[in-house]
């Protein structure tokens, strides 16, 4: 009787020539820890929180240039912003052109009216009476308003945020661009990761 040839054995061919199996295994786990990791990050980025790094002076001496935040995106899918909280969006044209989000604190919210007078923020939210906002963040001098004449107004729309720099010298906001959208809103501003010295989570203004 002629028996056939036995087959030779899968364990100890490589699928990968010239790479020994155990070997292959390792790489095989490491891409799909890889993937894995990848597939996450894109998920968390996307939907629960995204870092950004503050670029410039307009929140001193609250958030400072070179301070990396952590921007909750998932919370303003049902809780609405307040005021006194630090947001991140995109500005409006033309301020976008260089991609840098900007960081600003919620002062008006929609259907508020906000008033500069004086050198103080007055706010009347809807059917209400307007009062001056108690700033202990704000710093740089009366925020003054960024157009002709001592008294500056505004009307906040439905889908709308009115938001300003805590160093009002030194800041680019609602003064002069108007309200923003609420579609280019990143998220809330949360928490400082870095520097390790300055490590904490975000004050809302209270």
């Amino acid at each position: 009787m002629i028996r056939p040839p036995p087959e030779p054995s899968r364990d100890r061919e490589p699928i990968i020539p010239g790479l020994p199996n155990d070997r292959r295994r390792w790489l095989v786990e490491v891409v799909q820890v890889v993937i894995v990791a990848a597939l996450l990050y894109g998920v968390v980025n996307e939907f629960v929180a995204r870092p950004v790094r503050v670029e410039l002076g307009s929140m001193e001496p609250g958030l400072m240039p070179g301070d990396n935040l952590l921007v909750d995106l998932l919370t303003p899918r049902w809780d609405p912003y307040a005021r006194g909280e630090i947001i991140v969006f995109d500005p409006p044209p033309p301020h976008d052109a260089d991609g840098v989000p900007y960081v600003k604190r919620v002062i008006g919210l929609p259907g508020d009216k906000v008033r500069l007078e004086s050198g103080r923020i007055w706010v009347a939210p809807a059917g209400g009476v307007a009062r001056p906002l108690d700033e202990p963040y704000a710093v740089g001098g009366p925020t003054l308003p960024r157009g002709d004449g001592p008294t500056v107004s505004w009307e906040v729309p439905e889908g709308g945020l009115f938001v300003l720099g805590d160093n009002r010298g030194a800041s680019v906001d609602s003064r002069t661009f108007g309200p923003i959208r609420l579609d280019r809103v990143i998220g809330r501003a949360w928490v400082r990761y870095l520097p390790p010295s300055r490590i904490g989570i975000l004050d809302s203004g209270d």
